[in-house]
């Protein structure tokens, strides 16, 4: 399992740069085509009879916009991209985005995140967050900041399911030959056990079988990686425990993780486990999705 071509959008920021530079590691190390991404946009004009930005500025914009890509590929190429090209867009950035991995065979997005807080972030979301909700394919969120060094320690939270499996298959060819994964599952029960109160039938039996299917899974990518592959469980809420695991281990330098592609207004108003793991955690998260 690995990677034929990748997307790497870039607003030239300092995240943007090191999602480059994590782009340009995994192309290498899988052959893998390399397209850098540029979406210039302008806003409308609130008065519908008059632009907001005279031609020339707007012609300055875009030449701007190729300069800065032209160098981003020249970077790319420096830092030893095989295959790599540039390729301009125009309009709102996540959208644009969005919309040239729906146009080709990539299956791999690599973008960069501001890492943005407070109000302003939970009404308009980042464009990161834009793009890991729709895109058809699997991506990547890179924070600035570190070396894009080889993944030593790879987290992966599962529920089981194929979208997770897949995760977990796609960790063992990531992480460092020498590293290690952690394969995460969180029993959620509802009206959940707690203190001294005694644990019930149905919830020791969820535990029990929970604890066989991690074994097996731990049992069957093992046999795929000499990464030192170990499981690990608990009870409570997945997203939780998931962001949880990078404060009790400093060490874990990547998550990666399924994705359910949950939507309509209950995907808005609670948003899913992924997306909040992009919005919190201090190391790359990669969705994983398989394209239709």
């Amino acid at each position: 399992m690995t990677f034929s071509k990748i997307l790497c959008p870039t607003d030239f920021s300092a995240g943007a740069k090191q999602a480059l530079l994590v782009a340009v590691r995994i192309a290498r190390a899988t052959g893998a085509e390399l397209v850098i991404a540029h979406a210039w946009y302008v806003p409308a004009s609130p008065y519908a009879l008059e632009p907001l930005f005279p031609s020339h500025f707007i012609q300055q914009i875009i030449d701007e916009a190729k300069h800065g890509l032209n160098e981003a590929v020249e970077e790319a190429v420096a830092a030893g991209a095989q295959h790599v090209s540039g390729t301009l867009l125009a309009g709102v950035p996540a959208l644009e985005i969005v919309d040239e991995l729906g146009r080709d065979t990539y299956d791999l997005c690599i973008i960069g995140t501001h890492g943005r807080s407070g109000l302003a972030r939970v009404m308009v979301g980042s464009v990161a967050e834009k793009v890991v909700r729709h895109s058809p394919c699997s991506v990547l969120a890179v924070r600035p900041g570190g070396e894009a060094h080889p993944f030593h320690h790879v987290l992966v939270p599962t529920d089981f399911s194929e979208s997770a499996m897949h995760a977990l298959d796609l960790a063992a060819t990531l992480v460092d030959p020498s590293g290690r994964i952690t394969l995460l599952h969180v029993t959620e029960v509802a009206g959940m056990y707690s203190g001294d109160a005694p644990i019930p039938d149905f919830a020791r039996d969820i535990e029990q079988r929970a604890a066989a299917a991690l074994e097996r899974e731990v049992g069957r990518v093992q046999h795929t990686t000499t990464a030192t592959v170990r499981g690990s469980s608990r009870a409570g809420f997945a997203g939780i425990h998931t962001l949880a695991s990078l404060d009790v281990d400093p060490s874990i330098d990547l998550i990666v993780m399924g994705t359910h592609g949950r939507k309509g207004i209950k995907r808005v108003l609670l948003g899913s486990v992924a997306e909040k793991t992009v919005r919190h955690a201090h190391c790359p998260v990669l969705v994983v999705r398989r394209r239709a």
